[in-house]
């Protein structure tokens, strides 16, 4: 089917016109910028730079206490280490859940 002279410019025309259109209007919501907190957002970053225990975590229980499989005392040993500094870190309910105390 060969298109009228005239009629495929002004169909292209029109689709670039609702194309612009959907796109101002999906666009408008993303220019609106959430005012950032920069000041609580240097705080958040000065605690993890120097407050964090990260590595010390981590080396705890891949190196000291070592892999964990099922029903294995690495296993019990590594759930109790770590619901004890939870709890020192402040978190109330830091508990072993029953099925994991094998």
């Amino acid at each position: 089917m060969v298109p009228f002279r005239g009629f495929a410019p002004r169909r292209c025309l029109l689709k670039r016109i609702i194309a612009a259109l959907c796109l101002s209007v999906l666009a408008a919501p993303l220019a609106s910028e959430e005012r950032v907190d920069l000041d609580m957002v240097t705080r958040i970053r000065q605690e993890g730079f120097t407050n964090s225990k990260v590595m010390e975590t981590a080396s705890e229980l891949m190196d000291r206490i070592g892999p964990r499989l099922t029903g294995s005392p690495q296993r019990k040993t590594a759930n109790e280490w770590t619901k004890d500094p939870l709890s020192q870190w402040g978190l109330a309910n830091a508990r072993l859940n029953p099925k994991t105390k094998e």
